[in-house]
């Protein structure tokens, strides 16, 4: 395998305190253990080469983009990528160690990007950068004691502080207590078993629709039945058939054959939308739920019951739902409630990668027995067609 087939793309979400999505935090990686002796010069070549292959309003739809740039790009060798909105340029930590890093650093503001300088750690050469920076990224990882004198550093210098790897309730506590501006996580958290509230009256019965579209081949009738019950719903099903159709001369008033029209996963997505509309991101939310939902779906071979793990994981997440309660009110199988539960077995271990990619965990995704390079493809492969669904299911996009 050749080394240019080794390198992933990732993205993480960066939000606000109260959860609302500021941008996305994107990186390309090379990961070629069969290649230990590849130099960073090769590897920023790569990287490079990926950036220049990829569209980014598929990657981020209309948000800002911070961007992990390589030294050709910080040197101006190479232009910086064309984005759909603000790009936030990230420079690594070792950059405040080269002489001329101030000068890079304006020449960068002045071809139109913004600043982010990672790997903070309040070094003399770091602090000299502060005045040039917008963004500046600190371990949450790290001693909280340590943390806040670095926050207080950095409001010093006039930058928003961002605490990366927010992936934990606690981080993410622990971010808002430090009074940091932005959080770099997954923006549809993994739900742990012992977290989160019970199921709604109204909720219930978008998840067990959602079961009855996980079936191999979905009972049309029932489908139709449960759909009817929910006035909403209808009234949706109807409004995006006939936005979307083409090539029909009239328009669908049946509602039975809007649904079969519809199909499965699009129906699927968008029930799942009319549980997330609530959220202060919904349709960046319902992206990242249909997103994990069809990786989930790919990485298990096209096997629909694994869609169905990825997709009852998001609104977990995104709901604040206990999985418990999603399991026992959708009414799901045995195995998928295990893989839902974090227990194992096939849907468990797929769906576990795929977090584990959400969360920028490679060794957790190693742990799976997936290959992280494969997973990350997938992933980045899904990205479009789950912006399609979410934007076609959820409207128009916040500014």
């Amino acid at each position: 395998m050749s080394s240019s087939s080794r390198v992933a793309i990732r993205r993480q979400a960066v939000v606000h305190p109260d959860g609302s999505l500021f941008g996305y935090a994107v990186r390309a990686d090379v990961a070629d253990p069969q290649d230990a002796l590849i130099t960073p010069a090769a590897e920023e070549r790569l990287a490079d080469e990926q950036y220049a292959a990829t569209d980014f309003g598929q990657l981020v739809g209309d948000r800002p983009v911070v961007l992990r740039i390589g030294a050709r790009m910080l040197r101006g060798d190479l232009p910086l990528p064309v984005t759909p909105r603000a790009l936030v340029a990230e420079v690594p930590a070792a950059v405040a160690r080269q002489d001329d890093a101030d000068e890079l650093l304006a020449q960068l503001r002045e071809r139109g990007a913004g600043l982010a300088l990672s790997g903070y750690a309040a070094t003399p050469a770091q602090d000299a950068l502060l005045p040039f920076a917008d963004l500046v990224k600190v371990d949450l990882r790290s001693d909280p004691d340590r943390l806040a004198l670095l926050v207080e550093r950095i409001h010093e210098g006039g930058a928003w502080a961002v605490g990366e790897h927010a992936d934990t309730r606690e981080r993410a506590s622990l971010a808002h207590e430090l009074s940091m501006d932005l959080m770099q996580r997954a923006l549809v958290r993994r739900q742990d078993p012992d977290e989160g509230r019970a199921v709604s009256a109204g909720e219930v019965q978008h998840l067990q629709l959602l079961r009855l579209l996980s079936a191999e081949v979905p009972d049309h009738g029932k489908v139709v039945r449960a759909v009817s019950f929910d006035p909403e719903l209808s009234m949706r099903v109807l409004q995006v058939v006939n936005a979307s159709a083409t090539g029909l001369s009239h328009h669908i008033d049946s509602l039975p054959r809007a649904v079969g029209l519809l199909g499965p996963r699009r129906l699927s997505a968008l029930v799942t939308s009319m549980v997330v509309s609530g959220h202060p991101a919904a349709v960046d939310v319902l992206w990242s739920v249909i997103t994990r939902a069809l990786a989930c779906w790919r990485l298990a071979g096209d096997d629909d019951a694994a869609y169905t793990v990825g997709m009852l994981s998001g609104l977990a997440g995104a709901l604040d739902l206990s999985v418990d309660s999603v399991v026992e009110r959708s009414g799901v199988s045995a195995e998928l409630a295990r893989g839902l539960r974090g227990g194992g077995g096939f849907y468990g271990g797929v769906l576990d990668a795929v977090l584990a990619h959400e969360a920028d965990d490679t060794a957790a995704v190693v742990a799976t027995g997936f290959d992280p390079v494969d997973v990350a493809r997938i992933y980045l492969h899904v990205m479009p067609e789950a912006l399609t669904a979410a934007t076609a299911m959820g409207g128009e996009r916040a500014a």
